[in-house]
């Protein structure tokens, strides 16, 4: 399905929640813990999540929230000077420069990347918010709500604690409740990333090892487009034997536009066609074929009667950007910007060291203004270089 086919079903399917909710009348959902008042926007609070969130969080050691500290400190320490660096880039190497910028479902990320962001933001939000929850019972902070919440196309979860009872506990214990969101994703990035490094293994249990390139999608008007068809898995180009996506990318460094290639595939219909490439759109004398493609991996006798040659594409594309999300917004939040985690975290911390308020503020304000500029910064720098764009 086209991506702003779903943002179009999605906004009709809001339309009809907002019209029942009135139907029904606000004041009466918002008795039974759902607000559904604000058009696209959704909250589902539970008595059970609360009840569940603190008998658990009773069971966690102190000390595993005192490593979320010190992680948060090291995040901290490690997020401005990759943010830091890559600032800098924009003005030394821009072409190096990676970009920066706000999610925006059909704007600033379209396409199948879009479904895929989705899913890892979902799962990053309800992980952030459900660690609050559970560091916060740990520290005998009531959970005043929680819930799900849905806004648009964006799905997640939120946790709010007493805020009067947080401010009353001392500064380690509000350190531990303010770190244990960006510690529960980078904890969570590392388990993704574990499952990254293992994919093909893990993989093979169902699957024969990748042994061609498949074409999900082709680009309107290209020579790829004219010639071959969604479906297709490429196992030779020219005399060379292709048995990932890999291998065509790096058989494609190396062409011209307007040569000739010769493409064979599994496809009796286009199997041995020969075009004529055309200019790569990022470096006019490279050649280009116009498809989209991934490894194809065959599914084993038994395996393919539930699972596709795409279905392991996806999964790994889901890990890739659950994992690029979590470490993303772990370490983004772990800056000392104001509204972020580590902004109190900081500024707590501080307070363990000096009563003096100006002197706290000597520290936070500097800290606050360089992170900001540097954030804001390399947002407009990527958007006015396209960098970031998916």
């Amino acid at each position: 399905m086209d991506p702003l086919i779903f943002l179009a079903i999605a906004a009709g399917i809001w339309i009809l929640v907002y019209v029942l909710a009135q139907f029904i009348g606000f004041e009466k959902l918002n008795e039974k813990g759902v607000e559904a008042s604000t058009p696209f926007f959704l909250l589902i609070k539970t008595e059970r999540l609360n009840a569940f969130l603190t008998r658990w969080g009773k069971k966690f050691p102190r000390a595993f929230w005192n490593l979320g500290i010190i992680v948060g400190f090291g995040g901290m320490i490690f997020g401005f000077y990759v943010f830091a660096d890559n600032f800098l880039k924009f003005f030394t190497q821009p072409a190096k420069a990676g970009g920066v910028v706000p999610i925006i479902p059909g704007v600033t990320i379209t396409g199948l990347p879009l479904i895929y962001m989705l899913i890892g933001l979902a799962v990053t939000l309800i992980t952030h918010e459900f660690a609050h929850g559970l560091a916060s019972s740990r520290e005998d902070i009531p959970i005043k709500s929680s819930g799900l919440l849905f806004f648009y196309v964006i799905f997640g979860g939120f946790v709010e604690p007493d805020e009067e009872s947080f401010n009353q506990v001392e500064p380690k214990s509000r350190m531990r409740m303010l770190a244990a969101g960006s510690f529960a994703n980078l904890i969570t990035g590392l388990i993704v990333f574990v499952l990254i490094a293992n994919f093909n293994p893990i993989a093979s249990i169902a699957y024969n090892s990748p042994n061609g390139a498949y074409i999900y999608d082709t680009q309107a008007g290209s020579p790829g487009a004219a010639a071959l068809q969604i479906g297709d898995v490429i196992v030779k180009l020219n005399e060379t034997e292709i048995d990932t996506w890999g291998d065509v990318d790096l058989f494609m460094k190396n062409t011209t536009s307007g040569s000739l290639l010769t493409i064979y595939t599994t496809n009796p219909l286009t199997n041995g066609t020969t075009i004529v490439l055309g200019e790569n759109p990022t470096n006019g004398t490279l050649g280009y074929i116009g498809i989209f493609g991934a490894d194809f991996w065959e599914p084993k006798p038994g395996w393919d009667l539930i699972l596709t040659p795409l279905t392991v594409f996806h999964i790994q594309q889901i890990l890739v950007w659950l994992w690029i999300i979590l470490v993303s917004i772990g370490l983004l939040n772990l800056l000392p910007i104001p509204a972020f985690d580590g902004d109190k975290i900081l500024s707590n911390a501080l307070s363990l060291v000096t009563n003096d308020e100006k002197k706290i503020k000597y520290v936070m304000w500097p800290a606050r203004i360089i992170s900001l500029t540097i954030l804001l910064g390399s947002i407009i720098l990527s958007l006015v270089l396209g960098k970031g764009l998916f």
